[in-house]
């Protein structure tokens, strides 16, 4: 046959439709069933079909690649049965069983893999128990919503058949944990959905809403961000792709047609809303009125009650009955995290009262942490919060209504407190979303476990060097210096928006991607008038830049040469990459004529009332924008960047989440990905409050990678069917790598605590000691210490830490050595009394080194106890023999502790830990395990009487055979270099539960 399919896709899309809900089985013998007057399709044909570059995205081949990525995804399903036992899902060898149950040649087989690999992404789910109800059949028989919404992101660009079955996945996971709509015993489900940064969350609640209106939710409330731009945005989204052109023209009347919301609106004048046929509401499917408009959020129903009023077919029966929920209409509401418009729709649901309580409902809160979490601390008021109120406010009007939390930054949602019924916290279930396919994310942009020895020079290997350039912080207008280093930072930026903007023109021609938008981001202050600053100044660099002069093609040259024509070679995969430099000009020229096409190449983007006038030139969806953006909150926090390809980034931020949530160089940039650039602050090391923000966005890459790590290893059931864990047992979920970048503001964190705490190849002191006063624990103290102390019976002799103003080789010190094994190391760090104030510190360090070492990380450690030649003095030591004990400074109230350890003697200790040092010193080098799975602890006795006469003690007043409640053992330790995956500290938060303290139900 010669047509590679036009004749008997529809064939095709049938028998693969069959197959869907059966499971795989002889693909061509469907394909032929009722081709009795047509050729017969052979196996080639179907290897010529998938072979033909114009049926790449036809319907036929989109179904059948989503078929492959569903069959892929399957739990023990009944087909999957063969010689060689079962297949795990996601596998090369499920994939290979179903190609042989569809019965097609390897030659299919090689293809198809190659244009559908073997679906991997998976759902991470921490749940409760919940009743079973959204069966398969339940789905099917009323499915109308989610089949369309589902078949119009098979056409979408980026979407693969993975993608859609992922989300199909996903999505019921959040649905089938909803209550039942139609149940007499319906209860309120709360649960929380962690996506990751511009990563297609929107498609995931827009996947939710549709199953949920299939399975008869009729009130959908969406609660997006704070600022109107957002749900705009959100509502757009939702309207073009779920509500559909039918219901967006239910009842509208023709003469007042041009006031329709859509009218001039290019996606529709072109037919590419959603459409669900003009029947489909004949055949008793629910049509969707919406509550809120493009422009319009909430307001008061003009209708009054009507439109809110949910109308019974069957008056004997309750309306959440099947036999009147599922002809019943859905009503739709996309509103701000908004106290007043919050309020309005609350006062139109007051009125139906008992009604309310028959309504299944479900309220979608994106952006979750947000406004949402409760900010004022419990422990001195009972009020909550404006919005964190109105959402419990709603729950409580709403009995049937069911609460879905989306974020890609979840440590607030943590920190709500889980005994607080109103609050929340997602106490039924967390689902972690899998990164997807040609997704761009944090780790694009770091090299995760570089050697650090090697140099980053090759765009190949290094995500550094490839994407990322340093420029310097915010500058000081008023000092022409700064004011000088930032214009030749920002035309950097400007040059690298111009070639890459002429670079995505040329693919166009060349591959025939589509490029409607091009962007480029600023974003350094949040405060208007400095963006004003900066705006004018990037006018300024850009009209200096004089991008029609030969200087300026000059300069464009070498960027080619140095810059991106490696990182092109290199990463461009697929795409074309121009032969030569003298290939772009055209492209140039175009570029920069779509930049200057509006008379202002930059566009502030921020809530002044004069800016405001101009951002409907930010509207993705009917202009194409190629604009350099200035802005602060509102380029942040959910709002999508269309095109997005340089960004400038120097905003300096404490909280993890507000930090990633300014990352909108995240997302999908398909056909650009090479093209890539980031601009970020990264302060030189001798600078005064040093800033690196590269740094922070990987420290929260590793928060990241360990929150999800998490979810991943306590996910799902026992044998008893019995959750592993429920939301609130998950143990220390949120980790923080870098010190100084908090998961979340402090008015967040009113119920988290520190779970772990630890430092990798770096020492600390841990000398909070109980008082002096305290002779029982102190004693008791000296005594877990003595067999320690013991073990370290051989002296050798170690190079004295360097400081930066020494020119000569300190002098070597010698010191006590010993091998402790780490159950004796653990017996002792559990035994220890402490000053009270000091348990918040070392109980988290007593976790940390205790998970270290079930998980292997640590085996033992080297004792360091240094000798000193002044300052002491030899007594003898209870239980141990002669020793030497030290004077340090007195710890005199308020300090609980005495002063630090020895400078000179951190290096060695820190070397016998594997920390890489510039010098060598073969001693402690030596004493170094190969596998760096050693630590060191480092010692001192030191004198600690109570005084035996009037006024303080003092070292003299210490016997010779001193008790041991006069003496104290500070202790100073070093994790082994390899003890967190970056080498550097990591502190892991938790959850305070006082109801649930002290019982075995909490993870310790």
């Amino acid at each position: 046959m010669t047509d590679s399919g036009n004749e008997w896709q529809g064939d095709l899309i049938a028998a693969v439709a069959s197959l869907t809900e059966k499971g795989p089985a002889r693909l061509l013998k469907r394909v032929n069933v009722d081709r009795d007057d047509a050729d017969e399709v052979t196996p080639n044909d179907l290897v010529a079909f998938l072979n033909d570059d114009n049926q790449q995205s036809s319907t036929a081949l989109l179904r059948l690649t989503l078929a492959l990525s569903d069959w892929d995804f399957a739990i023990e399903p009944v087909w999957d049965k063969g010689d060689g036992g079962a297949t795990e899902p996601r596998t090369e060898e499920r994939r290979q069983r179903v190609y042989e149950l569809l019965g097609i040649p390897d030659a299919a087989r090689v293809r198809l893999s190659e244009i559908a690999p073997v679906a991997t992404m998976r759902t991470a789910v921490i749940s409760l128990r919940w009743k079973p109800w959204y069966t398969e059949e339940r789905r099917i028989a009323s499915a109308l919503y989610w089949p369309h919404y589902r078949d119009h992101l098979l056409k979408q660009p980026g979407w693969s058949g993975e993608s859609v079955a992922a989300l199909d996945d996903a999505t019921d996971q959040v649905v089938q944990r909803l209550s039942d709509p139609s149940s007499d015993d319906s209860y309120q489900s709360k649960g929380l959905v962690v996506g990751y940064v511009q990563s297609g969350k929107t498609a995931n609640f827009a996947g939710v809403i549709a199953k949920a209106i299939d399975a008869g939710y009729r009130l959908i409330i969406v609660m997006t961000g704070t600022i109107e731009l957002l749900r705009s945005q959100t509502q757009r989204r939702l309207d073009r792709e779920l509500v559909g052109q039918e219901n967006l023209t239910r009842g509208l009347d023709p003469e007042s047609a041009e006031e329709f919301d859509y009218a001039d609106d290019p996606d529709w004048q072109a037919g590419r809303f959603i459409s669900h046929g003009n029947t489909f509401h004949q055949k008793g499917y629910p049509a969707i009125e919406r509550l809120t408009f493009l422009n319009d959020d909430y307001q008061r129903l003009r209708q009054g009650l009507t439109r809110m009023n949910f109308p019974l077919v069957d008056r004997s029966k309750r309306f959440y009955e099947p036999e009147n929920l599922m002809p019943a209409d859905a009503r739709i509401a996309v509103v701000k995290k908004n106290k007043t418009v919050l309020a309005k729709l609350a006062k139109d649901l007051k009125p139906l009262r008992d009604k309310l309580a028959d309504i299944p409902a479900l309220i979608i809160d994106d952006e979750s942490d947000l406004a949402s979490v409760n900010t004022k601390n419990p422990e001195k008021t009972s009020e909550r919060t404006a919005i964190n109120k109105a959402i419990s406010d709603l729950l409580r009007q709403l009995p049937r209504g069911q609460l879905v939390m989306y974020t890609a930054t979840p440590f607030a949602n943590f920190f709500v407190d889980p005994d607080d019924n109103e609050d929340v916290f997602p106490r039924n279930f967390i689902i972690s979303l899998d990164r997807p396919p040609n997704y761009m994310g944090v780790a694009d942009f770091h090299d995760i476990d570089w050697n650090t020895e090697d140099p980053k020079s090759d765009p190949a290997t290094s995500n550094e060097r490839a994407y990322v350039r340093k420029v310097g912080p915010p500058p000081d207008f008023a000092d022409e210096k700064a004011l000088g280093r930032r214009k030749t930072e920002m035309l950097d930026a400007l040059d690298a928006f111009v070639l890459s903007g002429a670079l995505k023109l040329y693919r166009a021609n060349a591959d025939g991607i589509r490029v409607r938008h091009h962007t480029m981001m600023v974003h350094e202050s949040t405060k208007n008038a400095e963006q004003k600053d900066q705006a004018d100044l990037i006018r300024e660099v850009w009209a200096e830049a004089a991008y029609h002069s030969p200087q300026a093609l000059s300069r464009l040259r070498k960027l080619w040469d140095n810059d991106y024509e490696p990182v092109c070679r290199a990463r461009a995969g697929k795409y074309s990459v121009p032969g030569s430099f003298d290939e772009l000009k055209r492209s140039i020229g175009e570029a920069l004529r779509r930049i200057n096409e509006m008379g202002d190449p930059v566009l502030i983007v921020n809530g002044d009332a004069d800016v405001q006038r101009n951002q409907q030139a930010l509207d993705f969806d009917r202009n194409d924008v190629w604009r350099i953006l200035v802005g602060g909150a509102k380029l942040s926090r959910g709002f999508t960047v269309e095109g997005l390809t340089i960004s400038f980034y120097t905003r300096k931020a404490l909280q993890a989440d507000t930090l990633m949530q300014a990352g909108r160089w995240f997302g999908y940039r398909d056909g650009y990905r090479d093209l890539v650039r980031l601009f970020i602050r990264r302060d030189p090391d001798d600078a005064i409050q040093r800033v690196d923000l590269y740094e922070a966005f990987e420290g929260l890459m590793r928060d990241e990678m360990a929150l999800r790590e998490s979810l991943e290893e306590y996910e799902g059931f026992d044998e008893n069917g019995d959750p592993i864990l429920e939301p609130w047992q998950v143990p220390p979920i949120v980790s923080q790598h870098l010190p100084y970048l908090r998961p979340s503001a402090r008015n967040k964190m009113f119920n988290a605590e520190i779970h772990t705490k630890g430092d990798a190849g770096r020492l600390k002191d841990y000398y909070g000691i109980p008082p002096r006063s305290s002779g029982d624990e102190k004693r008791l103290n000296f005594e877990l210490w003595a067999p320690i102390l013991a073990s370290a019976i051989e002296t050798k002799s170690f190079q004295s830490s360097r400081r930066k103003a020494e020119e000569r080789t300190p002098k070597p010190f010698t010191a006590k050595v010993g091998t402790v094994a780490i159950s004796d190391f653990l017996t002792l760090l559990d035994g220890l009394n402490w000053d009270e104030r000091f348990r918040q510190v070392i109980d988290p360090t007593r976790r940390f080194y205790h998970n270290l070492a079930e998980r292997g990380g640590l085996t033992d450690l080297v004792i360091l106890w240094p000798q000193l030649t002044s300052e002491s003095q030899l007594v003898e030591l209870p239980g141990i023999g002669q020793g030497q004990v030290v004077t340090r400074q007195r710890r005199e109230e308020p300090r609980i502790g005495f002063v630090g350890s020895d400078a000179k003697h951190r290096d060695a200790a820190e070397r016998i830990a594997g920390a890489a040092k510039a010098n060598a010193d073969p001693v402690a080098d030596a004493l170094r395990d190969p596998a760096r799975r050693r630590a060191a602890l480092l010692v001192y006795v030191a004198a600690d009487p109570v005084a035996k006469g009037a006024g303080k003690a003092t070292f003299k007043d210490l016997d010779a055979a001193p008790d041991a409640k006069d003496l104290a053992v500070l202790m100073s330790l070093v994790a082994p270099s390899t003890a967190t995956t970056h080498g550097k500290s990591v502190i892991e938060w938790t959850v305070r539960r006082p109801s649930l303290r002290g019982t075995a139900a909490v993870p310790k």
